[in-house]
């Protein structure tokens, strides 16, 4: 995947951006949705059964086991997570082995086992086949992935490929659980620990599918291109799972997002300042985006939740398309007037 990093690097972060109160029932909940999406069966896997129950005396087995049944997945597994080798390398069972025998791997398995027993995976199963039946209808053309669960070693929540979404699991044992807390506090800080929650799973999962599927409609220009790529993406990832609150989706607190709602009127002043808006910087435009403790960009109060400009963007879209109730996500997504979107916001004083 050769694209411009930027957006990688925001990916990631947008992928793990808690839970507030009560909401009032949105627009898109009333969608109808057609009876071919409703249909539709999505496949779940569990690729962390097959892994850590595979007999590795037989290790060039085992490896071609999963090579055939996970395929590219498999292969971003092996060669992106642990970063062992190609995929295809004949020793790449006896490299595995390390891993499957580690003392705090197996471990946090048994942690993974204890915490999402098999009735949890069913109700992540039954919200995931209705946010991914809802994406059919959106986007009827595209495939629907194969959902995989797994463990990745804390390198990747949301893993994709064309034909898969892959949820690790390890990544939502809970900030509060052992596991996590031995976690290097260099490598993931507070602000970290506190989106590992199984709360975020779903949400997670649908806004990963979502950015992995538009990736080609990313062209940043500037932070206003910015607001409104992602600002798309959260509308999809809402379109797809309207019933997660907007807290959740933003892997927020109650406190957080009455910030926001608070302070619209002041950032927003701030941020529709013609030198903000149109400014071409990546550094100065990707602290609106990235996660962290708050949102570093310069006149934003240490006070703010972070990731600002992500909800600024999904604010300006969501006015947008509810001034034009026809538009489908698919054409918003093909929309590239900025201006045209950005004209319908009108930020609460």
């Amino acid at each position: 995947m050769n694209l411009n990093m930027r957006f990688y690097v925001i990916f990631f972060m947008f992928c793990m951006v808690g839970c507030g109160g009560c909401e009032d029932e949105k627009p898109l909940q009333q969608v109808e949705i057609k009876p071919e999406a409703k249909q539709l069966e999505v496949t779940f896997q569990r690729f962390d059964d097959d892994l850590f129950t595979a007999d590795y005396t037989h290790a060039d087995s085992v490896t071609q086991f999963l090579y055939h049944k996970y395929g590219p997945f498999y292969c971003e597994f092996i060669e992106a997570d642990l970063r062992l080798a190609p995929c295809k390398d004949p020793k790449v069972g006896e490299m595995l082995v390390p891993f499957v025998t580690n003392k705090d791997i197996l471990e946090t398995r048994k942690e993974v086992q204890t915490i999402f027993p098999e009735e949890k995976i069913k109700a992540f199963n039954s919200e995931l086949t209705d946010a991914l039946r809802r994406y059919k209808h959106f986007f009827p053309d595209s495939l629907v992935p194969k959902v995989i669960y797994y463990q990745s070693a804390w390198n990747n929540n949301i893993s994709t490929t064309d034909f898969t979404l892959g949820i690790a699991l390890d990544c939502y044992l809970g900030k509060k659980n052992h596991i996590t807390e031995k976690l290097s506090p260099e490598v993931f800080p507070n602000y970290k620990k506190a989106n590992m929650e199984e709360r975020y799973v779903v949400a997670d999962a649908v806004k990963g599918w979502v950015a992995y599927k538009s990736r080609h409609y990313y062209k940043p220009k500037d932070l206003l291109s910015e607001l409104i790529f992602y600002g798309k993406l959260m509308y999809i990832a809402e379109a797809l799972a309207p019933e997660i609150q907007d807290s959740v989706l933003m892997s927020w607190n109650t406190k957080q997002l009455n910030w926001a709602i608070g302070n619209e009127w002041n950032v927003w002043k701030t941020l529709a300042n013609e030198k903000v808006m149109f400014d071409t910087k990546a550094f100065e435009v990707n602290k609106w985006f990235l996660d962290g403790p708050f949102t570093g960009a310069n006149g934003v109060p240490q006070e703010s939740p972070p990731q600002l400009g992500v909800w600024f963007g999904w604010k300006i879209v969501r006015q947008y398309m509810e001034a034009n109730p026809t538009l489908t996500p698919q054409q918003l997504l093909q929309e590239s007037d900025h201006q045209k979107i950005l004209s319908a916001y009108k930020p609460k004083r």
